[in-house]
């Protein structure tokens, strides 16, 4: 290896995307943009056990080891076991003209070796045809005969305890080969880019494809409050359409572009500067029936199942928190959250039976997401069928009731209780909770379920129920302010 910059393969795919976003990798290491947050981190961490668990079905292979930057020991460790007649090797390490990969697992079969690319996701994506091919290439520029190149992905159809499906195969060969001449001209360009000046290079759609770059707030200017992308369910191509228009903000749309009741709403909402309300709000929200009970539910999704009848991904409700309303105003709470090790599914559908019952209501704010976690509770405790279908069949949706009634202007087209709470109850929020994101939760809850965080967990425990309680209270506070906007649309 020369003395210049290796291209690494995670640089390489930085630089397919953009060779700007490459160019600050190289020349910024420590930008504020690279800082890998929480959730990041342990989203990095769920791949990395991912992919150490799908040696175990390329068994008997070798490791090679060595420190991140050890390029050239690990490249001498991959020969030295190719000379030995090492069939599995983990890890292996190739190196060409300052290109280096590493090969998750590299196999031995009849017809040369094959390359195993393992991913966390479900199904073979178009991004992940590009990383592998960069590790043919690179592999067979260093000598290596490959036959083959396969993505190991995450088989949906696998369900614990029976492991033996979890993961599955497709060959991309055929794909790979196709992009080999590109991507042999693309290596060049990049391996200049590397040592070069910063590339001027206009933004455009590879900013946030295959996903949002992080260094996109330099390039992109900022953009003005209620911009055209803001509009409900417009999609980019089209938000890109209308600023070649000179479309800029929502404002600006002319009555010639055809749009939902929902986006016209939002229009005419920012034209204004007032909140819209229709004259259906009433009606829709006098369709709760008292007791009322507010339920949310946090889950979570593990890669690889533990629980009986589970998928990769499944979402496995571990908490809910429940405010019943009675008719008179009063509330009463329930919550509950699983205890650390074992399948939380049986206490938790028991609790949440005593917690609804009696109520005539059941509201959600997205109520799919709670019906199918109800749904799925009936498969682990069917003797509680009934009570559980009824629960899920008085469902009451907060969102659509929203969505289809009102607009404010500080929702910038989003639907989510995070823009609408804060808009239409102003002081509810959830910047002051220790756990105050959505994200962060799910992360928590599965750390505490896998035993995976070190000491007490009571502190831990306190704030996960602070904040589930915080949704459901907020749900409380955004139907009494629907309550008077409705009654101030009828005056």
């Amino acid at each position: 290896m020369t003395n210049g910059p290796v291209l690494s393969k995670t640089r390489f795919m930085a630089g397919h995307q953009c060779p700007l976003q490459l160019w600050f990798k190289v020349n910024e290491k420590n930008a504020p943009e690279l800082e890998i947050d929480e959730v990041a981190r342990v989203r990095m961490d769920s791949g990395t056990r991912v992919g150490n668990v799908a040696r175990n079905y390329y068994p008997g292979g070798l490791l090679i080891e060595g420190e991140r930057y050890e390029y050239e020991k690990k490249c001498a460790l991959t020969q030295e076991a190719i000379d030995a007649g090492t069939t599995v090797i983990y890890e292996a390490a190739f190196e060409h003209e300052n290109t280096f990969v590493a090969i998750d697992i590299l196999e031995l079969e009849a017809d040369g070796w094959v390359i195993r690319e393992v991913k966390s996701s479900t199904g073979v994506k178009d991004e992940h045809i590009p990383d592998i091919a960069v590790q043919l290439m690179t592999a067979r520029a260093a000598g290596l005969q490959v036959g083959r190149a396969e993505v190991v992905f995450l088989n949906r159809d696998c369900k614990y305890p029976d492991l033996s499906n979890l993961f599955a195969t497709e060959d991309v060969t055929t794909r790979v080969e196709e992009l080999l001449a590109d991507l042999a001209v693309l290596e060049r360009r990049l391996q200049l880019v590397m040592i070069q000046e910063k590339p001027e290079i206009e933004p455009g759609g590879h900013c946030d494809t295959p996903r949002d770059c992080p260094f996109k707030a330099r390039c992109v200017p900022e953009l003005p409050e209620h911009h055209v992308s803001t509009l409900y369910r417009l999609g980019k191509e089209k938000a890109r359409s209308l600023v070649a228009q000179g479309v800029h903000t929502v404002d600006q749309i002319g009555a010639e572009v055809k749009l939902s009741a929902t986006a016209a709403r939002q229009v005419d909402s920012v034209r204004t500067d007032q909140i819209v309300i229709e004259q259906g709000l009433r009606g829709e929200l006098n369709t709760l029936s008292f007791p009322a009970a507010f339920l949310d539910f946090e889950t979570v999704s593990m890669a690889i199942p533990e629980w009986d009848g589970c998928s990769p991904y499944t979402q496995v409700p571990v908490q809910f928190s429940c405010h019943v309303m009675a008719a008179d105003g009063s509330i009463e709470h329930y919550e509950w959250l699983a205890e650390p090790g074992g399948d939380p599914r049986s206490a938790l559908a028991e609790a949440l039976v005593n917690a609804c019952e009696g109520a005539a209501s059941v509201v959600a704010y997205n109520a799919g997401f709670e019906r199918s976690c109800i749904k799925g509770l009936v498969n682990v405790r069917p003797e509680l069928e009934s009570e559980l279908l009824s629960i899920a069949g008085k469902l009451v949706d907060l969102l659509p009731i929203v969505r289809n009634n009102v607009y404010h202007p500080q929702f910038h087209g989003s639907f989510s209780i995070k823009s609408v709470l804060p808009a239409l109850v102003p002081g509810a929020g959830y910047a002051e909770l220790e756990v105050a994101s959505g994200d962060v939760a799910a992360l928590k809850l599965e750390q505490m379920m896998r035993g995976d965080l070190e000491g007490s967990t009571e502190e831990l425990r306190e704030a996960l129920l602070k904040y589930c309680e915080m949704d459901t209270y907020a749900m409380v506070e955004l139907y009494h302010r629907l309550l008077e906007v409705a009654d101030q649309a009828a005056a």
